[in-house]
């Protein structure tokens, strides 16, 4: 097909499309939350105000309400006895409908993004096809190649519709099918897969952005860790669902929109405790317990950790898997390899230092959190206040970042439903 280039180059419009109406509303989010807390603006008012802004937009353009898809068939030009809208009000239909839907999440309005992006898609191919015929046939031509057949604007309009959807709600395959089921035509599925393929790779891009750009690092060491650690299905375990959240986090704090909680704020976990959240069975060694039977506890359990305690259940520290693969390490370097049986947790101890920090029940969740940041740990033991500075504190549990992040969830959810609770019992 001659045209295929301009099915690809449309494609390639469709994904920044999708990516510049992603953005604005996780912007327009954060700008409104902004809002809210600096100007008390209540949440039950929000709605009303976002309502009014978008109803002075559809002032100046009506079209970027929903009338169905009644306003999508005027933009493909389908509806008998209505004119054609020209290419630069179709861009301009783009960029306010954009900010339509972004002010429409923003404030809490019901919507979501699947009717926003066929009408955006139809919208950015059909002025791309107006552009493209003005630019390549008629007599008036910008450029007369005589093998290229320009299609009607209303293929690339329908191919903009697809290819949007793909790129926003990253559904390339849904979008080719449902594109195919109304038009039933064969020749549209080349330049169609094409279009689609590359919005959905463009617009999938975005998790590269700069704001990611700074946790490649430490991903990496994941991944490295994960790698040595394969023979060992405890820490492999742990390590994949912690590196599950914060694919999760990442997600949302690239499209924030999509979340139904967000999963880094900190406000919710102000009044919690840690001895709300703490976590009470662990597994408990002491300094002359061999190694391998340490080992054997932590893999019964399924737990990547284990807490060093004296007699009396004051602790001495902790030690992760990795500790210990660090002191085979050790000893395989310094070719002085112990008999495995003689192998005591103290020799560990001695070699990579065990990690001595802890927090207690009253301390808020926010500064057990901090810690862990610091320290660049993913658990910390819970310790009975100290009663001197000798004693490390009677061991009563410990708290990780799943501790942590199901906190937070169930926090964010417990106030969705007691705010939704609260407007029906205003409607009443």
């Amino acid at each position: 097909m001659s045209e295929l280039p301009l099915y690809l180059l449309l494609g390639v419009f469709c994904g920044v499309v999708s990516i510049t109406l992603s953005r604005c509303t996780a912007l327009t989010m954060d700008v409104v939350e902004r809002l809210q807390k600096t100007t008390g603006l209540p949440m039950a008012v929000s709605p009303a105000l976002g309502g009014l802004i978008v109803g002075l937009l559809a002032l100046v353009y009506p079209e970027v309400l929903y009338w169905g898809f009644e306003n999508v068939d005027i933009l493909l030009e389908s509806r008998p006895f209505t004119s054609g809208l020209s290419a630069p009000v179709l861009v301009q239909l783009i960029g306010v409908k954009i900010l339509a839907t972004s002010l429409c999440r923003a404030f809490g309005l019901v919507g979501g993004y699947y009717a926003p992006s066929l009408f955006i898609g139809a919208a950015t191919g059909m002025a791309y096809g107006k552009f493209m015929r003005f630019t390549f046939t008629g007599s008036e031509a910008l450029f007369h190649v005589p093998f290229l057949d320009v299609a009607s604007p209303q293929a690339y309009g329908l191919v903009g519709m697809a290819a949007t959807l793909a790129g926003v709600c990253k559904v390339p395959l849904t979008s080719v099918l449902l594109l195919f089921e109304l038009t039933q035509d064969y020749r549209i599925v080349l330049p169609l897969l094409g279009a689609v393929g590359l919005s959905s790779w463009i617009a999938s891009s975005q998790r590269f952005s700069t704001s990611s750009k700074g946790k490649l690092d430490s991903l990496e060491e994941k991944t490295s860790t994960i790698e040595e650690a394969k023979n060992v299905p405890t820490q492999t375990q742990q390590l994949t669902s912690v590196d599950s959240v914060d694919a999760t986090a990442e997600l949302c704090k690239l499209e924030s929109s999509l979340c139904v909680y967000d999963v880094r704020d900190d406000n919710v976990l102000e009044n919690l405790t840690v001895a709300e959240t703490m976590k009470t069975r662990y597994i408990s060694v002491s300094l002359k317990t061999p190694v391998v039977e340490a080992l054997n506890l932590m893999l019964v359990e399924k737990q990547p950790f284990v807490m060093i305690t004296e007699r009396n259940k004051s602790l001495l520290g902790l030690l992760t898997v990795k500790d210990f693969q660090d002191f085979c390490k050790n000893v395989k370097s310094t070719r002085m390899q112990p008999e495995v049986d003689e192998c005591l947790v103290s020799n560990v101890c001695g070699a990579v230092r065990c990690k001595i920090w802890s927090v207690t029940p009253q301390m808020p969740l926010t500064a057990a959190e901090k810690i862990m940041d610091s320290h660049g740990v993913d658990q910390v033991p819970v310790v009975s206040e100290h009663v001197n500075h000798q004693d490390g504190g009677i061991l009563i549990g410990f708290v990780d970042r799943e501790c942590i992040t199901i906190a937070r969830r169930a926090l964010s959810a417990k106030e969705f439903f007691s705010f939704t609770s609260e407007i029906r019992r205003e409607e009443r």
